[in-house]
């Protein structure tokens, strides 16, 4: 297993969340908000404060070696024991400031950028980012996570929140429990910069560390990481091996 100042810094961030160091996501409000994962079905939902501020979380892109953090989410397990198509569950991971220049960090699946969303949308998106933080806030203790049903205040899935942020967003930025399950089929992960006023087109700048950084929830684990799992490893070994194998069959066949 490599070792690097990522890894470390990846176990002090786990640490951190095991201790319940907050008992409340940082709103963004003094211009440094709080990764936040959620996820929902028509029933209800599960929320886990990550901790992670996107200032601390820019600082572990930017060190040496790749990034490669994993939360253990504190009851969740619990969570989809009551659910009864955990298919069905879509889950997002988000963060936002809501003061002076906005930052949006979002989860999202294909479409990467809109150019047809404006400064203005993007702050209406950070503002229900804050909005739902607030929520989940008024419930969250020190275990770091909440689980409600669909008629909470605090439901992920309600239409503030939910995967478009109010439609403002122009893309989903949720995966699915199941379908996103490794760094193959991971969400990628993005910032969007936008003015603190006017109307230009926001900066929307993915997360690359080497390789694309990539969300996914593994069991009751949350990866956030730009390396894939040992087992995309071995399977891309095992493909070239073939590869390889095929190659000398075709130039023993012209023997």
């Amino acid at each position: 297993m490599k070792f690097s100042l990522k890894t470390l810094a990846a176990a002090v961030v786990l640490a951190v969340s095991a201790t319940g160091a907050s008992a409340a996501i940082g709103t963004g409000s003094d211009g440094n908000g709080e990764l936040f994962f959620s996820s929902w079905d028509a029933n209800g939902s599960y929320t886990f404060d990550l901790n992670q501020t996107i200032n601390a979380f820019n600082t572990a892109v930017a060190a040496t070696g790749n990034i490669e953090q994993v939360f253990a989410l504190t009851n969740f397990g619990s969570f989809l024991s009551g659910v009864t198509d955990t298919a069905a569950l879509k889950f997002n991971l988000v963060a936002a400031d809501t003061s002076g220049a906005r930052r949006l960090l979002t989860t999202y699946s294909t479409v990467a950028s809109n150019p047809l969303m404006i400064n203005d949308a993007i702050r209406s998106a950070t503002a229900n980012v804050n909005g739902m933080a607030n929520r989940v806030n008024a419930y969250i203790g020190s275990g770091d996570n909440i689980t409600v049903t669909s008629g909470s205040t605090a439901w992920a899935g309600i239409p503030m929140f939910n995967d478009q942020l109010s439609g403002v967003l122009g893309f989903s930025n949720a995966g699915r429990l199941g379908i996103n399950n490794s760094w193959t089929t991971g969400l990628n992960f993005e910032r969007i910069d936008a003015l603190a006023s006017g109307t230009a087109i926001p900066l929307y700048t993915q997360y690359t560390d080497g390789s694309a950084v990539r969300v996914w929830v593994d069991g009751t684990n949350l990866h956030i990481a730009a390396v894939p799992e040992p087992e995309s490893y071995a399977m891309l070994l095992a493909g070239l091996g073939m590869l390889g194998f095929m190659a000398r069959r075709r130039l023993n066949n012209r023997v």
